[in-house]
């Protein structure tokens, strides 16, 4: 039976009420199997470290302004591709019997387990068996443990943080929507739930898109000035300006004295987007938010109790930018008791359906910016409706971009080739992406813009293969030293032309082992200064040249599927980072398989005509 848009709306809003702890159940249904299993079964091997040795670089201590004792590890093993135990990383320390006191163990285990690991440095260092992975870790203690001289034999993901406030928000908008029923109420998620077009006060359709420069910009802001406690959906892919475009709809709207909230899945993108409403002219004292880490200097206020929040909030004379993570804007401690004019979702192809509405009552609108044809919105439970999918992904409904009547699509970009643009608009924008006129003008003597694949033989590769890197080595001596010439550059020696530097080109792998790999055969040739890493690091970077490297000999060989090498969302990343040419490295025999489901055929297409 076919669902109306009221039925599908109010299917999701209650599949939303359990997305938070059915997200969680994989991560503790696989934490007590580690207490009792062989690590050779473990599941989610990428979030796991087994140690082949444990040595302590620096014993238990307390630093100067810290409490509880600390000390330092180095661990030996190896790690899975595309891990998640990076630097940084909160882990949990999984211990053999005899068991430290501070552990805690389940009913059945014979393991233990702390939550007080955090890795600092993660590394490589070879070895006869072919190379192993190295992690610095920090272990502290927990509040009044007894000391102890036992080393973990493997590391785990670390606890998820509490959603608890979260789901209370979700919660409180599911009743207010049960209280109103059979009706739904006008709201931004519900009509977001709906995929009906933005309301508008005027009644009318959004305003069209028009000449210059500042069109886009001027069009969003009159659309949203028009909305009638709604959402508006702009889609930006790469090189479109979506964090320039964004930042000066947010400061126009300000100027004209809205209260606009910014939020998106980690610090670092609303920070990155505040920066952005900076330059747009908005003072630091009309920009607040909360520190996360270590507190530098920034165009902004930091507020750093609850209490801040509301004061900074009281003394604003007109409008401001409050920015933050869902944590904060579903805090009713730090969120303003109003709701805010504008709530901006940045990065919303990666924000989930059910966190954005857990966020939308912070504000009477929405404004969600980002692109679904990046890196996929990554979910570990299993869900009855899609709430799940990015919000973003929700309203393209299988589309490759966003339809006209939901928002914008920002179809120019300023940083690829029109050669280079032409491959990804057919790859993942369904044609409709076009470079802008200065992009024709760039020149790297000798060198074909656009994308080519390069084809090399290897057999019973998985995750690394040293015939791919020497072949990238090769590529990126054979640009490094051309000339180059940018002339809308703001750098005067790239406006004349200067020698293409090893700094300009990035090689993109599909794995850690290769990022490894690959890093090793630059470091011999010389090469130190370009920069390797998986697609997740370079998102939102770009360079003049990209190679990219797959690693894996044939589709029996690959690890975690094909649709995870060949992914299109990932590829397309991969390969618009580049500004002049994208370089595809890959085994002769990668693509000669025959897929065995319609979508993965479609991704292999996709493929093959990418590098052909």
């Amino acid at each position: 039976m076919t669902r109306t848009p009221d039925q599908q709306a109010a299917a999701l809003l209650a599949a939303a009420l359990g997305y938070h702890w059915r997200e969680v159940k994989p991560f503790w249904w696989a934490h007590f199997d580690r207490l009792v299993s062989d690590p050779s079964e473990w599941t989610e091997a990428r979030s796991t470290f087994v140690a082949d040795e444990a040595t302590v670089l620096e014993p238990w201590h307390v630093p100067p302004g810290k409490r509880n004792p600390r000390r330092r590890l180095r661990l030996v093993g190896r790690l899975e591709p595309g891990s998640e135990l990076r630097a940084g990383a909160a882990a949990s320390a999984i211990y053999d019997r005899p068991l430290p006191g501070c552990a805690q163990t389940s009913q059945n285990g014979i393991r233990g387990w702390t939550f007080s690991i955090e890795v600092q440095e993660v590394s490589a260092e070879a070895s006869a068996a072919g190379g192993r992975d190295v992690l610095v870790v920090q272990d502290t203690l927990p509040g009044g443990a007894d000391l102890h001289d036992a080393v973990p034999m493997a590391l785990g993901p670390g606890v998820p943080p509490s959603t608890a406030g979260i789901a209370a928000a979700i919660r409180s908008l599911a009743d207010r929507v049960v209280a109103g029923l059979p009706a739904l109420p006008d709201h931004p998620a519900i009509d977001l739930l709906r995929r009906v077009p933005p309301r508008t006060r005027t009644g009318g359709p959004l305003p069209v898109v028009g000449a210059g420069a500042g069109a886009y910009v001027e069009a969003i802001t009159a659309a949203l000035l028009d909305l009638d406690g709604s959402y508006l959906a702009v889609q930006g892919p790469p090189g479109t300006g979506k964090t320039y475009t964004g930042a000066r709809v947010i400061a126009s709207l300000v100027e004209q004295g809205w209260r606009v909230g910014v939020v998106a899945q980690s610090h670092a993108v609303v920070e990155n987007l505040l920066r952005g409403v900076a330059e747009a002219g908005v003072e630091a004292s009309a920009i607040g938010k909360k520190p996360h880490g270590d507190v530098l200097d920034a165009p902004w206020t930091w507020l750093r109790k609850d209490p801040e929040f509301g004061q900074f909030v009281a003394r604003q004379p007109g409008g401001f930018v409050l920015g933050g993570t869902m944590w904060d804007l579903t805090n009713a401690r730090r969120r303003p008791a109003e709701p805010l004019d504008l709530l901006v979702v940045d990065e919303a192809g990666q924000f989930s359906l059910a966190n954005t509405l857990a966020v939308a009552d912070s504000a009477r609108n929405l404004l969600l910016l980002g692109d679904p044809q990046q890196l996929p919105q990554v979910s570990q439970g299993r869900h009855p409706e899609p709430v799940d999918t990015s919000a973003l992904g929700w309203l393209t409904d299988g589309h490759d971009t966003l339809p006209a009547h939901l928002g914008y699509f920002l179809a120019r970009t300023w940083r690829m080739h029109p050669d280079l643009c032409d491959a990804v608009s057919r790859l993942a924008y369904e044609g409709r992406l076009t470079s802008m006129p200065c992009t024709a003008e760039r020149d790297l003597d000798g060198v074909a813009p656009g994308v080519r694949g390069i084809r090399v033989p290897h057999t019973g590769n998985a995750v690394a293969s040293t015939e791919e890197a020497a072949v990238v080595v090769d590529q990126a001596q054979a640009v490094i030293g051309r000339t180059w010439r940018d002339p809308a550059s703001s750098d005067p020696a790239t406006r004349e032309g200067r020698p293409l530097a090893a700094r300009d080109v990035i090689v993109v792998a599909a794995y850690n082992a290769q990022v490894w790999t690959v890093r090793r055969a630059l470091d011999s040739a010389g090469l130190s200064a370009v920069r390797v890493g998986t697609v997740d690091r370079f998102q939102g970077q770009q360079a003049a040249v990209v190679l990219v490297t797959t690693a894996a000999s044939s589709a029996d060989d690959v690890p975690r599927g094909m649709e995870f090498l060949l992914n299109r969302n990932r590829v397309n990343v991969a390969v618009s980072r580049g500004q002049w040419c994208a370089i595809v490295v890959h085994s002769a025999d990668l693509t000669d398989h025959l897929p065995t489901r319609p979508e993965m055929l479609e991704e292999l297409g996709a493929f093959i005509g990418l590098c052909g």
